[in-house]
């Protein structure tokens, strides 16, 4: 671990683990801003209208990776948070929080965890400092670089089962014919294009686990628990991908808690990244890429 200057941030951390470093701010946030892999470029988005700066009394769209609680809403989602946070070392990792939101009265933080294998653990943690019950969930995005697709996988269970197995929620901006869509029967794919005039956006049930955004010959692999009989938000989301013509999200999600006052979610993803990723359009790619880059923990 060390402290260096990154897009323009004076105080961020880098923790190295094998091949693969994080990048997370301290000046404002807390954000994992930075990811890479060997020689690759930055697997996540930083906003460059932004970059690098501070201060200011409106939420703004930095990039990277946050914590946020779900369901969305304006303006209790979008915490102001544009100046210096709290880090400290710890003995397997490093912790980061911004504090308790006035607004919100949600307390927010993560950590970064090295693993073996090139791997990162991140503990999302939210705690409900306010004086009353709150129904939330962790909400954990990363904002990734142009030009890639995001693999979703799809429930599969017993075929001649008579109940459903799939909650699949749609926004309303959502075209379904959308060409950057492809809807298959064991994975779909979204792919983020700079020409797009308009959004995209969808979420299911993800019971295997994991999902991942393929770029430019890399990929980052985000894996974590999915409770099956579990509430998840947005009519039982454990998993969204969202784009627009600059950057593409891979976002998992807790179940649905009722917090009580100092009770505190934990939600943890697991970070990979791979090389040498063949291009993926297709159903039957995105089955190569998991028989090829299993995201198992």
């Amino acid at each position: 671990m060390k402290m260096i200057e990154f897009a323009g941030w004076k105080n961020c951390v880098q923790i190295e683990n094998g091949d693969f470093r994080l990048i997370v701010t301290t000046d404002v946030g807390p954000i994992i801003i930075g990811a890479f892999f060997k020689d690759s470029e930055n697997l996540f988005y930083v906003n460059p209208d932004i970059a690098g700066k501070t201060g200011g009394d409106e939420w703004k769209f930095y990039g990277g990776h946050r914590l946020w609680h779900s369901p969305e809403a304006r303006p209790r989602t979008y915490e102001v948070e544009n100046s210096k946070i709290e880090f400290k070392k710890l003995e397997d990792g490093c912790y980061f929080s911004y504090g308790t939101n006035k607004m919100s009265g949600m307390h927010k933080s993560f950590s970064v965890k090295p693993m073996k294998n090139d791997m990162f653990r991140i503990e999302h943690i939210l705690r409900n400092d306010s004086l009353w019950d709150i129904e939330v969930a962790a909400w954990a995005l990363s904002v990734m670089a142009p030009g890639g697709t995001a693999i979703v996988p799809q429930p599969q269970g017993e075929k001649t089962a008579l109940l459903p197995n799939r909650y699949l929620t749609i926004w309303p901006y959502t075209d379904m014919s959308d060409k950057r869509l492809t809807w298959g029967n064991k994975f779909s794919l979204l792919r983020q294009d700079a020409a797009a005039e308009t959004p995209c956006k969808f979420g299911l049930n993800c019971e295997d686990g994991w999902l991942a955004y393929v770029n430019k010959g890399f990929a980052l692999i985000k894996s974590f628990e999915h409770l099956v009989d579990a509430e998840y938000p947005d009519n039982g989301c454990s998993i969204e991908v969202y784009t627009n013509d600059k950057m593409l999200e891979i976002e998992t999600l807790s179940p649905l808690y009722l917090l009580s006052p100092g009770e505190e979610i934990l939600h943890t993803e697991y970070f990979r990244a791979v090389e040498k990723v063949f291009p993926v359009n297709t159903g039957k790619d995105a089955e190569e890429f998991a028989k090829n880059f299993h995201p198992a923990r």
